[in-house]
Parts: structure tokens; C-alpha cells; sequence
């Protein structure tokens, strides 16, 4: 499963090279991983799309990070 970072809404990762209005938010994303396991296994993750240097106040590291870690938690309980 890939996380592309351009696809959330800036209020929640402004630190993207392409800033666009109107993208998921933390709540979908997390909804959206947990649909990946309830159809399928997931086997590995990678984050794309992120970018440091643009980051507000570590927003979108804390959100990435949220996301990881929610993910790994749905990967251990997956059947």
C-alpha cells in the first residue's frame, strides 16, 4: 500500500511540493486504511510525496506518523 502524500487535504499535510485544496482528510485516510484490510492483506507500506523543508510545524510528519502507526495496527490484527 502506498501513501501518497499529495492526496490530503494541506490542513493536515502541508508539507507536499503541491499544496491542493480539497484532499482527504486524516479521518478518510484512516477509513481508507481500514477498508484496504478488510478486502484484502496488506504486506508492506511506503510513504511518497512527502517533503520536509515545506512542513508547518511538524504537522505532516505527526500526521504521517499517526497514519503509520495506525496502519501497523491494522496489519497486526488482520486475519
Amino acid at each position: 500500500m502506498t501513501l501518497d502524500c499529495d492526496g490530503l487535504d494541506p490542513s493536515v499535510m502541508p508539507g507536499v511540493a503541491a499544496r491542493t485544496p480539497g484532499g482527504l482528510t486524516y479521518t478518510q485516510t484512516i477509513d481508507l486504511v481500514a477498508g484496504v484490510v478488510r478486502r484484502g492483506r496488506i504486506v508492506g507500506m511506503d510513504v511518497v510525496e512527502l517533503l520536509p523543508a515545506a512542513d508547518v510545524d511538524g504537522l505532516s510528519a505527526l500526521t504521517v506518523s499517526r497514519i503509520v502507526v495506525n496502519a501497523i495496527g491494522a496489519i497486526v490484527r488482520q486475519r
